[in-house]
Parts: structure tokens; C-alpha cells; sequence
């Protein structure tokens, strides 16, 4: 029996069973008649996995623009701002969530478009993706913060706060960053725009915390950015983890219902 001879005996079935009584006993024979079908199809031959890096190159190439254009341009508009004039250390913070608002359009794609559940139907289940583009994300953003603190070096002719500023760098992205993968892996409908809206609160929290909490940028305060930085590079790596395994166990990840 052909594919076209099963779809007109269902269709005049179920025009019978419209007016009539449903009969399990002829549901039974046409669910194992399927069934008796798809057996006699020839399997299909397995496929070769693709390597993680292969996979990455294929994710650069199709969404390598989406992600390091934006961080580009403001890592553009920043560099503008200190070429006028020299960023103070304490400003350096509320440029850092800007970098996470750059990249958010592109984690949250299938969200946006609706086809998270078409991600999740892949082999990867979604992770492969999520983590390789934040392989990108984190290596565009490295590179940035990288060239803005030469930048800010170069312009004040001293390395003398170097390490203070690589502290206030840290600790706004890994807290920005670490509270998008956390509503994506917990399938917050609306992540993207409540992550957009968390980074520009992020932005204005550390504009108005250099003007109100100044001492928590002296010398004495390092403390608490090094146990900051520590906590949330630990939840960080443990977001990294959850997709991590997820890719590897093969299950959903990021998926909204």
C-alpha cells in the first residue's frame, strides 16, 4: 500500500467516524497498518557528527557579523568618549553592560523569531549553539575591554591603575552576562527584553554608584571587587557547565514553552 492509498483510506475513515461511533478495533488495525509502512521504509543512513569546531566556524559564519559588529560599535563610541577625554576608572563600569546589550538580539534570536522549539529538535539541542556563540561573545568583548584598556593606558602615559580597572571591568560583565544565560536555561518567556532592560539598569546602577558610593572605588575596596569578581566568575562557570552538559547528554536547553 502506497503513501497516497494510507492518506485517502484515513481521510474516508475519518469522514465515517465523523458521524459514527469511533471503533478502537479499527483504530488498532490502522495505527499498526501505519506502523507495518514505516517499517518496510529503508532506514536512513546515520549521519557523521560535526566537531564542535567545525560547528563554531559554521556559527562564525552565519552569525559572526550579528555579534562582533554591535560590540564593535560601541567599543567605537566608547573609544570616542575617551579620546575626547580620559575616562575615569570609575566610569569604566557602566560601559561594560553595553557589551552584553549588544550581543542579546542574537542569543535571543529563537525566542524572538519563534523557533526555539525548532532548535531544540536538533542534535545538539540547542547548547552546541548557545555555548558557541558565547565562545564569540566572550572573545569579541576580551578583545574590546582588551584594546579600550590599552587605549586608556596609552592616553594617561601610566599602567598604575591597570589592575583596578581590569576589576571594574569584570565584575558588571561577568554579573550582566551570568543573568543572561540564567534566563535562557530557565526558559523565562520575554528573556530578551528582560535581560536588555537588567543591562541598562546595570548601565545606570554603576553611572550614579561612582557619584553616590565613591569609596567603593578607592584602594581599600579591592577586596570586595576580587571576592566579586570570584563570586560571579563561579556562576558564571557553572551556567558554562549546565550548557556544557546539556550538549553533551543531548538535552533541551533554552527553550521557551
Amino acid at each position: 500500500m502506497g503513501n497516497r492509498d494510507l492518506k485517502r483510506r484515513l481521510a474516508d475513515y475519518l469522514d465515517r467516524t465523523g458521524q459514527e461511533e469511533i471503533d478502537d478495533g479499527q483504530i488498532r488495525r490502522t495505527v499498526a497498518r501505519c506502523v507495518g509502512i514505516m517499517r518496510q521504509q529503508p532506514a536512513a543512513p546515520a549521519g557523521d557528527w560535526t566537531s564542535f569546531w567545525r560547528f563554531l566556524s559554521d556559527v562564525f559564519h552565519f552569525e559572526g557579523i550579528a555579534l562582533l559588529l554591535p560590540q564593535g560599535a560601541v567599543l567605537l563610541a566608547t573609544c570616542l568618549v575617551a579620546a575626547s577625554s580620559p575616562l575615569s576608572p570609575y566610569a569604566l563600569p557602566m560601559y561594560m553592560p553595553l557589551f552584553i546589550l549588544a550581543v542579546i538580539p542574537t542569543f535571543f534570536r529563537g525566542q524572538r523569531w519563534r523557533v526555539s522549539e525548532m532548535e531544540a529538535a536538533t542534535r545538539t539541542s540547542g547548547a552546541q549553539l548557545a555555548l558557541a556563540r558565547l565562545i564569540l561573545a566572550c572573545g569579541a568583548t576580551l578583545t574590546c575591554v582588551t584594546f579600550l584598556l590599552g587605549l586608556e593606558v596609552w592616553l594617561r602615559h601610566s599602567w598604575e591603575n591597570l589592575g583596578r580597572m581590569v576589576l571594574y571591568c569584570l565584575v558588571p560583565y561577568l554579573t550582566c552576562m551570568t543573568a543572561m544565560l540564567a534566563l535562557i536555561r530557565k526558559r523565562v518567556k520575554d528573556g530578551g527584553p528582560l535581560c536588555a532592560a537588567a543591562a541598562l539598569g546595570s548601565v545606570a546602577f554603576w553611572r550614579f554608584s561612582s557619584v553616590l558610593f565613591p569609596w567603593l572605588y578607592e584602594v581599600s575596596a579591592l577586596g570586595i571587587w576580587i571576592a566579586a569578581v570570584l563570586a560571579y566568575a563561579g556562576l558564571f562557570a557553572k551556567e558554562v557547565a549546565y550548557i556544557i552538559r546539556a550538549g553533551r547528554d543531548v538535552d533541551m536547553y533554552g527553550v521557551v514553552g
